[in-house]
């Protein structure tokens, strides 16, 4: 779509032409978009109808576009009463998304059988259950994570950044309860099978706040690699970030907007 970031590839698949019989489809990334929309080419090949389907490709549409409003404002961290506040809109921090999503990441699973279980939850939204308990244990596992300090959570940018460092995948999230602009590192993240490594990843609840691409472009300079889109990029891939916090933070208050 010539990188237009209003549109997700699940989306573009309802009317995209059908690939040839017998072609081999692929991606870069196994995520909820794109296993959604090889799910949604299977099924349309089949003449299965999506009007069952529709409301959860639009959820994962939303969810990849970061399309869900405003930020919502400050607001209080996941806890042991309320662990999955609906605001905070990402995959993994989403009940209604995050067992799908767990499902379609694990990469242990051949991706054939990925798409099957996205196939029968965008028609049905069975979740499958053993991610169902996964996601729900993990959960707790962060709110107790926070609870004793083990994420470390704090504020820049006159309280428009928020810093996290956390092994948890749900550190975004976290982190927009605080700010609408996150700065979080992860010290041990493992691509697949491969070694930890530090990894840095910037976002911002919608675009407005901060200069992302400036923000990687000056980044690269200091550390080349460094891209994304404009709501969310970070360090370079398959390699460890040699750059400190205070590095990243202070190029993402040099180009804060608002």
């Amino acid at each position: 779509t010539g990188n237009n970031t209003t549109k997700a590839a699940i989306e573009e698949a309802l009317t995209a032409e059908l690939p040839p019989e017998g072609a081999i489809i692929a991606t870069v990334r196994a995520d909820l978009d794109s296993i959604g929309a090889m799910a949604v080419l299977t099924l349309r090949a089949r003449g299965e109808n999506l009007k069952s389907a529709s409301e959860r490709i639009q959820l994962i549409a939303k969810n990849d576009k970061f399309a869900r409003g405003g930020w919502p404002g400050r607001r209080p961290l996941p806890t042991r009463d309320n662990p999955w506040p609906e605001e905070q809109s990402s995959a993994e921090s989403s009940r209604l998304l995050a067992a799908i999503a767990a499902a379609i990441g694990d990469f242990r699973v051949p991706i054939e059988e990925r798409v099957q279980l996205m196939e029968r939850w965008l028609l049905t939204g069975e979740e499958p259950k053993q991610y169902c308990e996964r996601v729900e244990r993990e959960r707790m596992e962060m709110v107790t994570a926070l609870e004793d300090g083990t994420i470390k959570i704090r504020e820049a940018g006159d309280g428009r950044i928020a810093v996290v460092e956390s092994t948890y995948r749900a550190a975004i999230s976290v982190g927009y309860c605080l700010a609408p602009v996150v700065v979080a590192l992860n010290p041990e993240f493992r691509f697949q099978e491969g070694k930890p490594i530090r990894k840095f990843t910037v976002a911002q609840y919608e675009t407005g706040y901060v200069d992302l691409q400036a923000v990687f472009t000056d980044l690269s300079e200091l550390e080349p690699g460094w891209g994304g889109s404009p709501t969310i990029g970070g360090s370079p891939q398959g390699v460890s970030s040699t750059l400190t916090i205070g590095q990243v933070v202070e190029i993402v208050e040099r180009h804060l907007l608002r």
